[in-house]
């Protein structure tokens, strides 16, 4: 080996390790906002003000101990402001900046960061299941990773579907918004609807329409009809847990199918339910991952996300039943395309506007 090569070698060796100390300061990051956040301490000093250790720690009802050491490291990392830093520990007061409120405490802002670093650390929690799946080509079945990573999937949606779903992204779809503007009023079957987000905005823009959501996690459905209750509209918006595939034929204007197709182990199967569902002229809207056209490598921020949440969480959700498509959560638009097609679906048209930052809408029509 020459000595350039060498030194190629050594400055490679050397990138790979700053980058995955860094990577290990941010899992801690992540973890350390996982307790503010299910401890309810961002809150505490959002509501209360700045606070002392022993102050947090009765808000919070923790220990005084780690309200000091979980303080400091908030501090130390940035994401809490401290007064005086040459205090005594004690007396030290910490404050959440204004900046940090929305991202930390506000699920409907479109800063909302908590869900995605529950969802992480959701993932860390089945990591003996997951070794075990890896040996043996088993799964991990969905409610295995419990209730944070439902509560945070459906949260990580929810500020863009209460927040442009209905109000922005619906209306730039003519063919859909037509329809349910028109009378008789349209009836939309939310498929794999989770907890519920979907039906609610598609309900609160479009005051004559009937939402049904289906999924097969009856945790999911007992908190998306809390969330239709909260928000006022069990009367048109209804959770089932049951498969689609129950449901009665040519009886839906609309079908929503949000983030969840390529979880599936049978997504030609659940499209094809999809389709019959449909009346002649109804359509189904597909949100799923905005990958890259091909893989890449390296690739950019957003496949590494993709690719990090289908090796801990989406492939082995789809490989605990068989047969399986065992798909990932990187599905590409050919093979959505293909996918629609298969179950029968005569047209399968990529929308690139209406557009979002993760996502890409498909519009199928029977």
């Amino acid at each position: 080996m020459t000595t350039e090569s060498v030194a190629d070698t050594a400055k490679t060796a050397d990138a790979l390790v700053g980058r995955l100390f860094e990577s290990s300061i941010g899992m801690f990051d992540v973890m350390s906002v996982y307790l503010g956040d299910q401890l309810g301490l961002y809150r505490a000093l959002h509501a209360g003000g700045p606070a002392t250790a022993g102050e947090l720690a009765a808000r919070g009802r923790i220990d005084q101990r780690y309200a000091r050491e979980w303080l400091e490291q908030q501090a130390a990392t940035g994401i809490l402001e401290v007064d005086d830093v040459t205090a005594d520990a004690e007396q030290r007061r910490y404050h959440l900046p204004d900046g940090h409120v929305e991202p930390l405490l506000n699920p409907d802002s479109p800063y909302s960061i908590a869900p995605l670093g529950r969802s992480v650390v959701a993932c860390a929690k089945v990591i003996p299941q997951l070794m075990e799946a890896y040996r043996t080509g088993g799964g991990v079945a969905w409610s295995d990773y419990g209730a944070d990573m439902i509560e945070a999937q459906g949260d990580f949606n929810r500020p863009w579907l209460l927040g442009s779903f209905g109000t922005e992204l619906l209306p730039a779809i003519p063919a859909i918004h037509r329809r349910l503007v028109a009378d008789p009023p349209a009836r939309i079957a939310d498929v794999a609807c989770g907890v519920g987000w979907a039906s609610i905005a598609i309900a609160r823009t479009y005051p004559n329409v009937r939402v049904d959501g289906f999924d097969l996690d009856e945790m999911s459905i007992g908190l998306a009809r809390r969330n239709a209750r909260d928000a006022g509209l069990s009367d048109r918006v209804t959770f089932e847990a049951r498969d689609v595939a129950q449901g009665e034929a040519g009886q839906y204007d609309l079908a929503v199918i949000i983030e969840a197709l390529h979880d599936m182990t049978q997504p030609v199967g659940v499209l094809t339910s999809v389709r019959r569902l449909l009346r002649p002229d109804g359509v189904a809207l597909i949100a799923d991952e905005k990958t890259e056209d091909a893989f890449t490598a390296p690739a950019g921020e957003g496949e590494r996300l993709y690719y990090g949440f289908s090796i801990f969480t989406c492939l082995p959700a789809a490989m605990t039943e068989r047969p399986t498509a065992a798909i990932g959560t990187v599905m590409r638009a050919e093979m959505m395309e293909r996918l629609g097609s298969e179950a029968g679906f005569k047209s399968v048209e990529r929308l690139d506007e209406p557009a979002l930052d993760m996502l890409r809408f498909y519009l199928m029509k029977p």
